[in-house]
């Protein structure tokens, strides 16, 4: 059976109810659109669809696609707090999977960076790192903790009115008692923390360690190296001299290589 690797055309409805109005954007494994659902008493609302890309020929690569964004479904369906985006429905129709949820106005932290070409502001950086925290830490105290796994600036929407929101839960996992290390090594090279390598099972320290990351490089304006680079790091003040003492050691901390010497929890 040949699946359309196509993105839905404009108009299109599904489930009788959600007509595609426009393509968001498309990478990775999934194409993203805005929809507008009509509902029974003739009110309409807009949400965000996030579709599987079924674009794949090798079909390991498929299922192991198909196995995260069910993931990510069953885990964002289960979980409420103002800095995570509201599901709405997850379905399945002619082989492609769908997965509604809240539509976010805003932008993520990497375009704010694209925008401005220089490293952020101090007071903003430090507003959205501590949303982040609370989040993190509503995360990682679930009866079984979520750990993100891919904390970067790509992956933190802010709002128009300073909110973030932290989205793509494609590779989080929850976290199991007397397990020693991952079945699968994920996440982003520069933001990784070092045992996410294959080293050892993550935890909520590999989630500070990307924060700590995406401050750098919000602070900066330059990516930090990978944890598996041999090259120390170069000291964010060197890159944004206006950056305090008081900052730069929180990031230091929360980027040990050593995780027993990083923050022991968000909070």
């Amino acid at each position: 059976m040949s699946i359309d690797t196509k993105p839905l055309a404009l108009g299109t409805v599904l489930k009788s109810k959600y007509r595609v109005s426009r393509l968001v954007a498309g990478g990775g494994m999934a194409w993203i659109y805005e929809v507008v659902e009509r509902r029974p008493d003739g009110t309409t609302r807009t949400w965000a669809m996030k579709e599987l890309r079924a674009d794949s020929d090798d079909t390991h690569t498929l299922e192991e696609g198909r196995r995260l964004f069910e993931q990510e479904a069953h885990i964002l369906v289960h979980l409420s707090h103002p800095n995570l985006p509201r599901v709405s429905a997850y379905f399945a129709i002619d082989g492609r999977s769908y997965l509604v949820m809240e539509f976010i106005h805003g932008e993520s932290l990497l375009k704010k960076l694209e925008h401005t070409q220089a490293p952020l502001l101090e007071s903003l950086v430090l507003g959205w790192a501590i949303q982040t925290c609370d989040v993190l830490n509503y995360l990682h105290s679930r009866p079984q903790p979520i750990i993100f796994r891919d904390i970067k600036p790509s992956n933190i929407m802010v709002t128009m009115d300073g909110c973030i929101k932290l989205i793509d839960f494609g590779i989080a996992r929850t976290y199991k008692v007397g397990k020693n290390r991952d079945t699968i090594t994920m996440g982003s090279e520069n933001f990784a923390a070092p045992e996410q390598w294959g080293k050892a099972q993550t935890d909520a320290r590999a989630d500070i360690y990307g924060l700590g990351a995406t401050m750098y490089q919000l602070l900066t304006n330059v990516p930090p190296l990978p944890a598996f680079v041999p090259t120390p790091r170069v000291p964010m003040q060197q890159y944004n001299p206006a950056v305090t003492d008081q900052t730069v050691a929180a990031v230091e901390k929360a980027m040990a290589e050593n995780r027993d010497e990083r923050y022991p929890s968000a909070l």
